[in-house]
């Protein structure tokens, strides 16, 4: 699963085995559109997700979707993870 296929599967990701599989998604996603993600080494890719982490209230209100980003679910997490992928620091 790669692409946009991920970013549809992320958002059903509801317990750890999805979180999991997803991760391993993500990983092949890796493999095989390294062209697509902007954050290919590990520190751009942390800062990444610590600029979405710390902006993900926004994200989600933009979403049109009511979150507690203080209580982390298996899908924030796999969007956190999935997100930083391109998310700029």
């Amino acid at each position: 699963m790669v692409g946009d296929d991920l970013y549809d599967y992320a958002r059903t990701v509801n317990s750890r085995e999805d979180f999991i599989k997803f991760v391993e998604y993500l990983n092949e996603d890796y493999g095989q559109q390294q062209g697509q993600w902007e954050n290919l080494t590990l520190g751009s890719y942390l800062g990444g997700l610590s600029a979405f982490a710390t902006d993900m209230a926004g994200y989600y209100k933009n979403m049109g979707e009511t979150v507690d980003v203080n209580t982390i679910t298996w899908r924030m997490a796999a969007e956190m993870l999935l997100a930083a992928t391109v998310y700029g620091s």
